[in-house]
């Protein structure tokens, strides 16, 4: 892990909200672990005193019904492997450009299929466009896997867009007045925060969204400490909060706002919340339960294999699967082979696609559009199959212009 470390230490600055770092796991260790007892991992960050001290008791009607024993839960930590490390937290996205390929994306993607993906925020706007009839999130890091609990129990609570946002930012909500289902984000985004934001309430409404993950996932201590700093980083940093590296670079990444508001190619405003029938197609999956968070390093023997052979337990084929820059971190001796490994061990057809993100690292791309540092790509999983079979990738620009999509469908 040291000489990982010194390798991808000058990547720094280069850094997207979705690196991996392999974490060496017993390939013999079976899925079927114990749902009561999760993987070992760390807390994030640190609490000041109790938070949650000023909580409200929760009432009868509010609390939910001591759990019985959760699929769900079982599934999130039978697949899941250790907490992995890594130079950032993963709150939100610094991919601008993620929109970039929706209109292809929504086009070529197979409805019905499987949907892989790594990160926080971004995947919901993948799901929406591509509508797929399970979803995995990996990411090595098991803050990724709160994170997306907290977003699973916010997606089950609230009534409307705007609703979620308040929820999400710690801010008291007020359903009269909410915009209709044709409203666009922005105006989403501004009912939502009309109230100031308010530490008491936060801390009421989190206790319930709280509860709400652990009727369905066991939550340990130090859990319950990264869930409620999650979630606090929203409440202080609101809209204007962005992706940061655990040590400072100076860079100047995107903000919540500026990531939920961005607009593809054609000028539309084409993300998860920006219209009610994406939103509301996220939160059914979420409320069926086909959303589902691993923590998994993607070159590793177990969440990766997991996953592939749950996908091919329901007889579905993958139809997208945003790596976003993964593999850039991959190259090391030995680890480049086990990633290709598990890619092979997923259920694709010729549709299926890979979404990848390319940051300009003092070389850009054609793809690239003005204004952005990152840029969107497409390319078919059996070409990049093809290819490792016949002659294995040596870089990750290599992968990054192997036979990319154009909107038209052709390799470019």
């Amino acid at each position: 892990m040291k000489n990982r470390a010194l390798l991808i230490a000058p990547l720094l600055l280069a850094l997207t909200a979705c690196g991996q770092a392999p974490t060496p796991v017993d390939p013999a260790t079976s899925v079927a672990v114990t749902p009561g007892a999760p993987p070992s991992h760390s807390p994030l960050g640190s609490v000041p005193a109790p938070l949650l001290a000023s909580a409200p008791p929760l009432t009868s009607a509010m609390a939910p019904a001591a759990p019985a024993g959760s699929a769900f839960g079982a599934m999130v930590t039978a697949l899941s492997e250790p907490d992995g490390p890594f130079f950032s937290d993963n709150t939100i996205s610094n991919e601008t450009s993620y929109l970039q390929v929706a209109r292809p994306l929504a086009r070529l993607a197979s409805p019905g299929g499987a949907y892989v993906g790594v990160g926080p925020e971004q995947s919901f706007t993948y799901i929406a466009l591509t509508r797929p009839k399970v979803a995995f999130i990996l990411d090595i890091r098991r803050q990724n896997m709160i994170l997306h609990l907290l977003y699973k129990a916010i997606f089950e609570t609230a009534t409307s867009r705007s609703h979620f946002v308040a929820l999400l930012l710690g801010r008291p909500y007020d359903a009269p007045g909410a915009p209709g289902e044709a409203a666009g984000i922005d105006a989403v985004l501004a009912h939502a925060g009309k109230n100031a934001p308010d530490k008491a309430g936060f801390a009421a409404a989190h206790a319930l969204l709280r509860d709400r993950v652990e009727h369905y996932l066991h939550l340990d201590a130090d859990d319950k400490k990264t869930l409620e700093v999650v979630h606090r980083s929203f409440l202080d940093g609101q809209l204007e909060m962005r992706f940061e590296l655990k040590q400072k670079s100076g860079r100047r990444y995107p903000t919540l706002r500026e990531i939920l508001t961005q607009k593809d190619p054609g000028g539309n405003q084409s993300g998860f919340l920006a219209s009610e029938p994406a939103f509301r197609f996220v939160q059914t999956m979420e409320k069926e339960d086909r959303v589902i968070p691993v923590v998994g390093d993607f070159a590793g023997d177990r969440a990766m294999p997991g996953v592939a052979a749950e996908i091919r337990k329901r007889g579905l084929t993958v139809s997208s699967f945003y790596v976003s820059n993964v593999e850039q971190y991959l190259f090391d001796p030995g680890v480049w082979a086990r990633w290709s490994r598990n890619v092979s061990a997923f259920p694709t057809d010729e549709n299926s696609i890979f979404i990848r993100a390319w940051l300009d690292q003092g070389k850009s791309l054609p793809q690239q559009i003005k204004g952005h540092r990152t840029a969107t790509l497409l390319q078919r999983i059996a070409d990049f199959e093809e290819h490792q079979a016949r002659k294995p990738y040596t870089s990750w620009l290599a992968v990054a212009t192997d036979r990319v999509l154009d909107d038209g469908d052709a390799p470019l």
